[in-house]
């Protein structure tokens, strides 16, 4: 309001001295300053009454395409758990810095996921308890998984050790229980190294899985088709449309157990087809095996 007051101020006086060049009349000279004054102003007030016009279409527009992709994500996701997420967001406390910062973070997370499953593929660096028991308990028909299993405490396979005693283990068994009583047809195919000869801990590895109903097959390595031998990996595969894969790292020493580098979600329709073909192909090869 000052700068527009001292624009006036100026345009009038200018005109002002202007009419005093030719010799005007005093009160001619007057009216004309305050008549250009006036203009001045009234064009200052048009030009910031077009500039917020622009701002409000500018917002309408953005809320606009904000209703639609609202709107279209309703349709997807459904539309209770992303009015929550709005809401929620819309109700935290402003003076908390970290817990706004940790949920922006977690917000980041998910729009990650949300744009990898769009083009294909998610990843996440190290293992994520999340994915793997979320896709359990949503599985509708299917769980289909190998296992390279080693009794060798250093090959980096998710199954060496005491995976399925360990916490994250017991609650993925549990998740499978619950799925197999909703009817979803789960199997796992355990695929041995040369060292996994132990029958007691063979035993011992497949019966938690054979009591909640987990159908089991074991392949050792002179049954798996020699094309395959060099290009086995763990995976599970959730109704025929997402494949759940680990990536272990690297390490120079062998008694030093390689950590799970980053595990992807794959909904690409061309690979997840592949995975769904190479685990019928090998479930089919363990078919001499006794199934446990």
């Amino acid at each position: 309001m000052f700068t527009k007051i001292v624009v006036t101020a100026v345009t009038g006086g200018l005109a002002y001295l202007l009419t005093g060049i030719a010799d005007q009349p005093e009160i001619w000279r007057i009216t004309l300053a305050v008549f250009v004054a006036g203009v001045a102003l009234m064009v200052q007030f048009l030009i910031d009454v077009a500039d917020r016009s622009r701002a409000v279409i500018e917002s309408v527009s953005t809320i606009s395409e904000a209703a639609a992709h609202l709107a279209g994500a309703q349709d997807r996701l459904g539309g209770d758990s992303l009015v929550r997420l709005v809401e929620s967001a819309g109700r935290m406390d402003p003076a908390g810095a970290l817990p706004r910062l940790f949920a922006r973070r977690q917000i980041g997370d998910l729009a990650d996921l949300l744009d990898g499953l769009r083009s294909g593929r998610a990843e996440h660096e190290g293992e994520d308890p999340d994915w793997l028991l979320g896709l359990t308990e949503s599985a509708g028909s299917s769980i289909d998984a190998t296992s390279m299993t080693s009794f060798d405490r250093h090959r980096g396979f998710v199954d060496e050790g005491e995976f399925w005693e360990s916490d994250l283990g017991l609650r993925y068994l549990d998740r499978q229980r619950q799925a197999i009583e909703r009817g979803v047809r789960v199997r796992r195919l355990f695929l041995l190294t040369e060292d996994a000869t132990d029958v007691d801990q063979l035993g011992k590895l497949l019966e938690p899985h054979q009591r909640i109903g987990v159908e089991t097959r074991v392949l050792r390595p002179e049954n798996v088709y020699f094309l395959h031998q060099s290009d086995l990996e763990d995976f599970i595969v959730f109704d025929q449309q997402i494949s759940y894969e680990f990536h272990t790292a690297h390490t120079l020493k062998k008694n030093v157990t390689p950590l799970i580098a980053n595990v992807a979600l794959v909904v690409d329709r061309r690979l997840v087809e592949k995975r769904r073909h190479r685990f019928e192909e090998l479930w089919d090869a363990a078919k001499p095996r006794e199934d446990g």
